[in-house]
């Protein structure tokens, strides 16, 4: 019994000891891929950011709402990064050695990263069912709302502004301090056929408090207007002040909301709900289509004779059958069509539905595998450091990637079941890093880098 407690304790220390080496590299890793995901997010919107002049904290609000789909792929990237960079730091110090030669066997020295592995991957689960639809969700909207918003309305000297719908404004000298301006020109055409002119010789600018509307205080001018019934006739107007109201600036983000949600937007128990109205739709469909063709072939061993049609028309017999049939057939055949059609878009979106469905749980259960194969290929990587840890992540993830895009397209499409579609990459990897653990838990031999020893120091020579 002493013995034992002695042994629970050294395993105890065994696995704190293991998991403190994967903690900074996990940290690491998610910090930079992270950051790859936001310069790639960064370059996407910077023109949208700079045309619509859009305040920090709105910016701050893009970001963090993004962050969310990007953290459901990075943690699993990052796991994988953490567990080849630490096996192959311990592998590196000969202490992988070291536990093997005291009795403690590979599948323990895993085991604890793996267990951790499922409790981040069981978060994981949660936060693409509460949080990452809808972080989603707000951050469709946001990006929505910003692009219906029209950059901050400013006023140059000598130079139409055309930013508002409808207006066009030239402004020859403008006082940046008291906001009053000279040589103005408006041409109006907001819900007119022909422009109105309006001219001034100096004026006053402001907005309302809502930033909507701009406010022309002006004095000394002329509205020159066209008869919209009858171009030739026209309006002069002379004023010594005038007050002209130019609204819907829309210099002002207006926040909206919507009941509307995409496959991303939803948790699992909506989108099955969704799955489940899409299937009943294709059910009836198909039934349509069954009675059709059941009537039809009632109708086609059940009709009248030609003659008696003949007898009962004043059109010749086979014309009237003719065209009888011919009306008839046009409306079977546009009525199947209808239905095919429904089909069809009705197992698209279920195929849609069904991929996000399983993406929610295959993306977290990528951290298992993850473990599973970059183990025993960071112990035998233990020369390669950092840079082939990292390499070798990137390689799987884009792998484990490829697998993803293409499965989601194929099932899209019909082609394969969305089940196959998302987990075909952990299985194949799962099965792959199970059958590479055994192999280096046997200490046989799989993959040697001492060619890429050798191809290193030759490409420095022939640098040199």
């Amino acid at each position: 019994m002493h013995n034992y407690s002695i042994y629970i304790a050294n395993m105890k220390i065994l696995y704190g000891y293991i998991l403190r080496e994967h903690v900074g590299p996990f940290f690491f890793g998610l910090a930079v891929i992270t950051f790859v995901l936001i310069m790639d997010f960064i370059l996407e919107i910077i023109n949208l950011v700079v045309a619509k002049g859009l305040s920090a904290w709105i910016i701050l609000q893009v970001f963090a709402l993004n962050l969310a789909w990007m953290l459901a792929l990075s943690v699993p990237m990052a796991v994988l990064v953490s567990t080849l960079m630490a096996f192959g730091r311990l592998s590196q110090d000969n202490e992988i050695t070291a536990f093997k030669a005291s009795g403690v066997s590979l599948y323990k020295i895993v085991f604890p990263p793996l267990l951790v592995s499922v409790l981040i991957a069981l978060g994981l689960i949660w936060f693409n069912n509460k949080i990452l639809p809808e972080a989603n969700h707000e951050a469709r909207l946001l990006m929505s709302d910003i692009h219906q918003k029209r950059p901050t309305l400013s006023l140059r000297e000598g130079i139409f502004e055309d930013q508002i719908p409808g207006y066009h404004i030239l402004v020859k000298k403008i006082d940046q301090k008291t906001s009053e301006v000279e040589g103005i020109t408006i041409y109006d055409q907001k819900d007119r056929i022909y422009p109105r002119t309006i001219i001034a010789e100096k004026g006053n600018v402001e907005f309302t408090p809502d930033g909507n509307t701009m406010i022309f205080e002006l004095f000394n001018g002329e509205i020159y207007d066209l008869d919209e019934n009858d171009p030739g006739y026209h309006r002069r107007i002379v004023f010594d002040h005038q007050t002209i109201y130019v609204s819907d600036i829309g210099t002002q983000l207006t926040r909206r909301t919507s009941d509307f949600r995409t496959d991303r937007e939803m948790n699992t128990s909506r989108m099955l709900e969704d799955v489940k109205k899409h299937e009943q739709s294709i059910s009836i469909s198909e039934q349509m289509i069954d009675q059709i063709a059941e009537s039809k072939t009632t109708a086609v061993f059940a009709s009248k004779t030609e003659s008696e049609i003949e007898n009962k028309n004043q059109l010749p017999g086979d014309q009237k059958v003719f065209l009888r049939m011919h009306r008839e057939n046009q409306n079977i055949f546009s009525e199947l069509k209808n239905h095919w059609a429904n089909i069809l878009s009705q197992k698209r979106q279920r195929n849609s539905l069904m991929v996000e469905v399983h993406k929610k749980y295959s993306i977290p259960f990528a951290c298992l595998v993850f473990i599973l194969v970059g183990a025993p290929l960071g112990i035998m990587s233990r020369k390669g450091g950092m840079a082939v840890g990292l390499g070798l992540s990137l390689g799987f993830f884009i792998l484990y990637w490829a697998f993803l895009i293409g499965g989601e397209e194929l099932a899209d499409r019909g082609f394969i079941p969305a089940f196959w579609a998302m987990w075909s990459a952990n299985i194949l990897i799962g099965i792959a890093g199970v059958y590479i653990l055994i192999r280096s838990a046997r200490e046989v031999t799989f993959i040697s880098w001492k060619w890429i020893e050798k191809f290193i120091p030759k490409m420095f020579r022939k640098k040199q």
